[in-house]
């Protein structure tokens, strides 16, 4: 900071006395590389006070030296008031931003806290820093440190890291979410290369860019589509390419890539730009050291995440029903949680298993790619640049698998106090025979925390080529157990006999797991009759249509034995997929109804009679049949826009309402959703309700298959309107509402499927809970509910 005594470090800590839920954060002086000198406590609700030992041994004085208010009608602005030398509090500076987001100083000119935005605890810290210890002559006086008395090597690094103001602020990332990674990556080369005076951070970020093969690059973007994400939890880009399109060592250039724009995020969070525009930057060695400490601190988050296995859930209950506390869904989600916010700079693939009940987790990593790590190092001390060759690069590169693993081992223990021992393993590809395992640790919990978490907070300071993680976690060397998990619990349910708990029993209306399955046996006779007469239909339609139509009598009348000879009240319904059995129960309101499978050559051979009167134009005739097949399959989507099609055709547009508003109250996935507001639009636009019939093309995901249609429709709709432009997303679903329609999934959808899966993880049926995991990935787009999805598999 501009008032910053010169040679001093300052900074914040957290938790590092133990549990304080008033603690925000400590005020920190670091005096040389292993002490720090307290100056002030940061409280959660908006004080701070002068301190000299940690609250738990010095109580805090009774009034505050700063203090943070809100405005009563607006908390997104306040006032920071701090205690002048008379006592009374006085006004210093205004604020705008939230402490639960973010927060900055509000100013007429500039200020170090007007330029970049900081979270609550480290905000205030630095207002403290610049309104309470700075401003006071004495107490910097006082506490500077004659220049010759320090550290060479600390005089250097304080120097290169100091933050310089520019003339005009640099967005170093301009273009990477809208070009072609290869152009944004050569634009910002020719920005650097053309401009007068480079800033520190440009031209870091040139070195690192100019590291990429761009020839190449573009060749493997010929050959796989890529797409540059933003993972706001991790503050970490996210590069999207189809792995099946290119070879182990383009893969590994991509994943490198990303390693380096990751790094370059890095360094703009730590001068507080983030991806805004940076107003000030370190010099290029500075931004060398702040690169290097990225890769270096990973372990610092080992302590974070093991203050967190006490702390709230926030998945558990993510829809009506609660999970067990410290079962398989608060354990695994907990764990997804932690490892789904963690800023490790390079791909972090992943899988995990865990049996709670045994106490017992398992992570497997992919290793790093070593071409990731940095060509060149700034040595401070010396003040020299050192190029690494590829050895040492080998070395960085196995140093920080090490320090992955150990914060991956915290995360598991940070799950639930019931996980006692785990396993990470570290893979590497392994060509056609997948992935192989190059390294295997196992850390009981109790050695973990008394051996492994103090060392953890030490290796951000010592040197990567030492390799001092990867030497200790020689001593956790150890082979894995072939599985973590009983194998009962991946069964799918046509080998699966287990009873369900009366609560599961209620949601899917089964009382056992094999009621739940939708498929046949792959040698059941009567499909292999419905693919002779599709071949006889081919030859002979009419008499291939006598056999769909026998077959179909025949089939019915075994469902017709089945029902009666069933104890309780039953329906038989056919699900064409596992999804739509999940679903199946929110059409039903007698929790007491089972749901018996209709054969799957029931459905086929009935839509084969449909098919046949739709070809031939004879719709009035196929009404009746394809009701026939709705009501055999009442929550499947193929049966709704079958009857959709036909009434659609016979000009019935009012029932053709009614059965795609039926399908939107059902319907979870984006391109079903999209088919029935496409179709309810039309419907509604020959039924003159045309505000409606035009929120329903708006409201038409892009990029499904019936979304260029609904674009040319809804612009046929709007000339004829005489409206220039759609609707806003917000607009067309307060317009629906209006008509009784809700935003698919609806609630009932979303909660059946999320405590279907909260319940059926944690009574060990993962082979149906990973159907609804998945389906609310696809939906919510939550990271930790694929990382979930896939433990389960």
């Amino acid at each position: 900071m501009p008032e910053q005594p010169a040679g001093r470090s300052y900074g914040v800590v957290w938790k590092v006395f133990g549990e304080d839920p008033k603690e925000s954060c400590y005020v920190v002086e670091f005096v040389g590389k292993s002490h720090i000198s307290l100056l002030g406590y940061v409280s959660v609700s908006g004080e701070v006070y002068k301190v000299d030992g940690p609250v738990q041994k010095v109580p805090l004085p009774k009034n505050p030296d700063m203090k943070l208010i809100l405005d009563e009608s607006d908390s997104s602005v306040g006032e920071i008031l701090v205690r002048g030398a008379n006592g009374a509090m006085r006004a210093c500076a205004r604020t705008v931003g939230s402490p639960e987001g973010a927060m900055r100083e509000q100013s007429d000119h500039e200020t170090w806290n007007s330029s970049r935005a900081l979270p609550y605890g480290e905000f205030m810290a630095s207002m403290f820093l610049r309104y309470v210890i700075f401003a006071d002559p004495k107490n910097a006086l006082a506490n500077t440190v004659p220049a010759d008395e320090l550290d060479e090597g600390i005089k250097n690094t304080a120097n290169k890291i100091k933050l310089v103001k520019l003339p005009e602020p640099v967005e170093v990332f301009l273009g990477f979410n809208t070009a072609p990674l290869p152009d944004a990556i050569e634009t910002l080369l020719y920005r650097v290369d053309h401009a007068d005076n480079p800033s520190g951070i440009e031209r870091y970020a040139a070195a690192l860019m100019s590291e990429v093969d761009l020839p190449r690059l573009r060749t493997i973007a010929a050959k796989s589509e890529m797409g540059l994400a933003r993972i706001d939890r991790s503050k970490l880009f996210y590069l999207n390419f189809d792995r099946s399109l290119l070879d182990q060592d383009e893969i590994d250039m991509l994943l490198a890539i990303e390693c380096r724009l990751n790094r370059l995020s890095g360094i703009l969070e730590r001068i507080g730009a983030g991806l805004a525009p940076a107003a000030s930057s370190p010099s290029l060695e500075g931004c060398a050291l702040f690169d290097a400490w990225h890769i270096a601190k990973t372990t610092n988050d080992v302590p974070r995440l093991l203050d967190t296995v006490s702390s709230d859930n926030p998945w558990g209950k993510p829809g009506t029903v609660a999970c067990q506390p410290g079962g398989e869904w608060d354990v695994r989600t907990r764990f997804a949680r932690a490892v789904e916010a963690l800023n490790v700079v390079t791909r972090l693939d992943y899988t995990y298993r865990a049996n709670v009940a045994e106490g017992i987790m398992l992570v497997r990593f992919g290793r790093s790619v070593v071409d990731a790590m940095p060509r060149h190092e700034y040595d401070a001390q010396d003040d020299v640049w050192r190029e690494l060759d590829e050895d040492v690069r080998a070395i960085w590169a196995a140093e920080h698998d090490a320090r992955v693993a150990l914060t991956l081992a915290a995360a598991c223990f940070a799950a639930g106090a019931s996980i006692t021992r785990c396993y990470v393993q570290i893979a590497a590809p392994g060509g056609e025979q997948g992935e192989r395992i190059i390294a295997t640790y196992s850390f009981g919990r109790a050695a973990y925390l008394a051996n492994c978490v103090p060392a953890a907070k030490n290796f951000e300071s010592m040197d990567m080529d030492d390799m001092p993680c990867k030497r200790m976690l020689e001593a956790y060397e150890s082979d894995a157990p072939d599985a973590i998990e009983p194998a009962e619990v991946h069964a799918r349910p046509r080998d699966d006999h287990r009873s369900l708990p009366p609560a599961l029993r209620d949601l899917l209306l089964a009382d056992t797991a094999d009621e739940l399955e939708v498929m046949e046996e792959g040698d059941d006779p009567y499909v292999a009759r419905v693919a002779e007469l599709r071949e006889r239909a081919k030859v002979d339609r009419a008499g291939a249509f006598e056999g769909f139509s026998r077959l179909v009598e025949e089939l019915e009348a075994k469902c017709a034995v089945a029902e009666l000879l069933a104890t309780g009240p039953v329906q038989t319904l056919f699900c064409d997929n596992q999804l739509v059995r999940m679903v199946l129960p929110v059409m039903e309101e007698d929790r007491s109804v089972r749901i018996l499978r209709a054969p799957d050559a029931l459905y086929f051979a009935q839509h084969e009679i449909c098919s046949f009167y739709a070809d031939q134009e004879d719709f009035e005739r196929a009404l009746p049949e394809v009701r026939h097949l709705y009501d055999l399959a009442r929550s499947s989507m193929q049966s709704h826009f079958a009857l959709i099609n036909v009434l659609a055709r016979l000009e019935r547009y009012d029932e053709v309402i009614e059965v795609a508003r039926h399908g939107l109250r059902i319907a979870s996935d984006r391109s079903s959703i999209g088919y029935l507001f496409y179709r309810l639009a039309f419907a509604y636009w020959n039924c003159d309700q045309l505000e409606l019939a035009l929120a329903c093309y708006r409201l038409v995901p892009r990029g499904e298959e019936s979304g260029s249609n609904a674009l040319e429709e809804m612009q046929g709709l709007m000339n004829e309107m005489g409206v220039n432009e759609p609707p806003t997303f917000e607009e067309a679903v307060e317009t629906i509402s209006k008509a009784g329609l809700e935003l698919p999934p609806v609630p009932a959808v979303s909660n059946q499927l999320a405590d279907a899966a909260v319940q059926l993880v944690d009574n060990g049926f993962f082979f149906l809970a990973r159907v609804c995991i998945f389906q609310m990935w696809r939906t919510m787009g939550n990271d930790e509910l694929g990382s979930l999805s896939r433990s389960l598999g």
